[in-house]
């Protein structure tokens, strides 16, 4: 079966079955997109990561408070067909939608880490600045022990004691 220009696609009973060309689509992208469906149906992946990535999606069986209900269950395999054909193309939109993720996070990956490191390094009080402040905070006038005076200070004092 095709269901658009380079989207092929088998369905087998309750499966379905595509390939992913891997040099268009991220492997990163592909499970990034499958995580998406798992609450819908089972989703294995396959192939090799190079060339190609082979997708197999199975229906999940109802719930068993579904099963256990009086209500027949009235879902056709056409039902289940169409339901497979409109996840496979819900998968390749996401897909495209997660690739898209992908390439603007690598486009504004340096202006995230500038804006991350600015906020970090302002968060922690610099270092600098803090002895700056703990040197003017102090009296730095009082001189006890008279280390404190310039050297014409000393010389001048030397020099009256000698006269």
């Amino acid at each position: 079966m095709k269901f658009d220009k380079g989207f092929n696609y088998k369905l087998r009973g309750k499966a379905l079955e595509f390939t992913i060309n891997t040099k268009i689509y991220s492997l990163k992208a592909i499970y990034q997109a499958a995580y998406l469906f798992l609450d819908k149906v089972y989703v294995f992946l396959d192939g090799d990561p190079e060339k190609e990535i082979k997708v197999i999606m199975k229906l999940k069986r109802p719930s068993f408070a579904n099963a256990s209900s009086s209500v027949p269950q009235s879902e056709t395999s056409e039902d289940k067909s169409a339901g497979l054909e409109q996840i496979a193309g819900e998968f390749y939109n996401e897909l495209l939608n997660q690739l898209l993720r992908e390439k603007v996070s690598e486009s504004n990956a340096k202006i995230r880490e500038y804006i991350v490191s600015a906020a970090l390094y302002n968060a922690v009080p610099n270092e600098v600045d803090r002895l700056l402040q703990e040197v003017e905070e102090e009296d730095w006038q009082e001189d006890p022990l008279g280390i404190a005076k310039t050297w014409e200070d000393k010389q001048n004092k030397e020099g009256l004691k000698k006269k």
